[in-house]
C-alpha cells in the first residue's frame, strides 16, 4: 500500500470512527433522557458497532495470517462484540459510563485483548475438524501446499522477533552480569522477576500474560505438583500453531503465551526447560512488596485519576485492593515478628474479598478515568504500578 492510500486508509477509519461515536453517543443520550430503554440502547449500539465494520478492521490490522483465518477471526469478533454489548453484567458495555467514552475505542480494545486467543480457538477447532476428515498429519497439508499461503507467509514473515546469532551471545552475557549485580540484593520474588526480567532481556520476549489472583493460585498448584509444565505448555503452544499433535495442556496455562509471536514461543521452546519455568513462576507469582516511596506514587497517580467530592478516599480504597491482590502482604526484607505478619496476610485476605465491590464503586464513580468497565481499570491500575515498579535490564552502555 502506498504511503498516499495508507494516508487515505487512516483518514476513512477516523471519519468512520468519529461518525460511528456520534451516532452511539445520541443513542446513549436518547438512552439517558429516557427515551429508550437499556436493551432497545443497547440492540442500536450493536448495530451501529456492525455497520461500522470495527470488527474486521481489527481482524486485519496484523497480516501475517490466512485469508480464511481472518475472516473466521472477523466473525468470532463480531459474536463477541454483540455479546459484550449486550451484556448487562460487569463487564460488559456500561451505558452511563459510555456516555463520557468513546464506543468505537472501547471495541477496538475489547478485540485487540481477545484477538490471540480467538486465533488459538479457531486453530484448535480447525485442527481437531481436518483430524476427523483425515487424521494424517497436518504438517503433510502444509507441505502439499494446501495452506501453503498462510503457513508459509506466517512461518517466513521477517520480523523483529529473530534472534541475531552474533548479537546473542553479547546480549546474554550482559543479562548475566546485570543479574549477578541484582541478586545479592534481592529477595524471593524480587529475585524471581529480576531472573525473568533477565529472560526476557536476553531472549527478547515479552512479559507472559498475567491472570488475576484466583487463576494464579490453580495455575500455580499444577506448576508446583509437575516440574516441567511450563515447558510442556510452551511446546504445546508450538506444536498447535504447527499444527502438529500436541500434548493436551491446562487451557489457562496455554493463554499465558497469548503475547508472543511464534518466533519467540520458538526461541523458549528450544531454550532449556528452566527458561520457560522462570518466566511461568515470576508471572504466577505474589510480586514484591512496593516501598513505602512506590505506594505513595501510586496512590498520588490513582488520585489523578478522577475528581469530585470523595474521589480521594475511594481511590485509596482502590489502591489497597489491587496491591492486595497483586503484592505480597508485606516485604521479604520485614523484621518484625510473625504477629504483625499474620496481621498482614489476614488483612490482605479481606482487602481481596472486598475489591470487587471497590472496582464497582470506582467504575459508578463520575468523574473517574481509571475505565469503562473492571478490565479497563485493572489494567490501567497495573500500567500505573508497573511503571513505578518494573526491573528493567541496563547494559553497561546504558547504565
Amino acid at each position: 500500500m502506498t504511503f498516499v492510500r495508507s494516508a487515505a486508509h487512516i483518514v476513512f477509519v477516523q471519519l468512520t470512527s468519529l461518525s460511528t461515536d456520534s451516532e452511539c453517543h445520541d443513542i446513549l443520550q436518547r438512552h439517558a433522557d429516557g427515551l429508550i430503554d437499556g436493551t432497545e440502547a443497547r440492540r442500536l449500539i450493536a448495530e451501529s458497532l456492525h455497520r461500522s465494520g470495527i470488527a474486521s478492521a481489527v481482524a486485519r490490522e496484523k497480516t501475517v495470517i490466512g485469508v480464511q483465518l481472518m475472516q473466521d477471526l472477523a466473525t468470532e469478533m463480531e459474536e463477541l462484540l454483540f455479546q459484550k454489548v449486550m451484556q448487562t453484567e460487569p463487564g460488559g458495555f456500561d451505558l452511563d459510563l459510555g456516555l463520557e467514552a468513546s464506543a468505537t475505542g472501547w471495541a477496538r480494545q475489547l478485540l485487540r485483548a481477545g484477538r490471540l486467543s480467538m486465533i488459538r480457538n479457531i486453530q484448535t477447532r480447525t485442527t481437531s475438524k481436518m483430524t476427523l476428515v483425515d487424521p494424517s498429519p497436518m504438517r503433510q497439508w502444509q507441505e502439499s501446499g494446501w495452506v501453503a499461503g498462510p503457513y508459509t507467509a506466517f512461518h517466513t514473515a521477517t520480523t523483529s522477533d529473530r534472534i541475531d546469532p552474533q548479537n546473542l551471545s553479547q546480549t546474554m552475557e550482559d543479562a548475566a552480569d546485570w543479574l549477578r549485580s541484582k541478586t545479592r540484593h534481592l529477595r524471593d520474588s524480587s529475585k524471581l522477576a529480576a531472573q525473568a526480567a533477565t529472560i526476557m532481556h536476553a531472549y527478547g520476549v515479552p512479559a507472559l500474560v498475567r491472570p488475576r489472583i484466583q487463576e494464579r493460585k490453580r495455575l500455580k498448584a499444577m506448576i508446583d505438583a509437575e516440574p516441567g509444565l511450563a515447558h510442556r505448555s510452551i511446546a504445546a503452544m508450538r506444536a498447535l500453531i504447527e499444527g502438529e499433535p500436541y500434548e493436551v495442556i491446562d487451557s489457562g496455562l496455554m493463554a499465558l503465551w497469548d503475547d508472543y509471536s511464534f518466533e519467540q514461543i520458538d526461541n523458549i521452546t528450544r531454550a532449556a526447560p528452566r527458561v520457560a519455568g522462570v518466566l511461568v513462576d515470576s508471572v504466577l507469582a505474589d510480586r514484591a512488596r512496593p516501598s513505602r516511596t512506590v505506594l505513595r506514587s501510586f496512590r498520588a497517580s490513582v488520585r489523578a485519576m478522577g475528581k469530585g467530592r470523595g474521589w480521594a478516599r475511594l481511590a485509596e480504597e482502590v489502591c489497597e485492593a489491587f496491591i492486595a491482590l497483586e503484592f505480597e502482604a508485606y516485604s521479604s526484607f520485614d523484621t518484625t515478628g510473625a504477629d504483625y505478619r499474620e496481621e498482614r496476610v489476614a488483612g490482605r485476605r479481606i482487602a481481596c474479598l472486598k475489591a470487587p465491590d471497590v472496582f464497582a464503586r470506582a467504575l459508578a464513580f463520575k468523574g473517574q478515568r481509571l475505565g469503562l468497565n473492571e478490565a479497563d481499570l485493572y489494567d490501567q491500575l497495573d500500567r500505573l504500578i508497573r511503571s513505578l515498579t518494573d526491573l528493567e535490564v541496563k547494559v553497561p552502555e546504558a547504565a
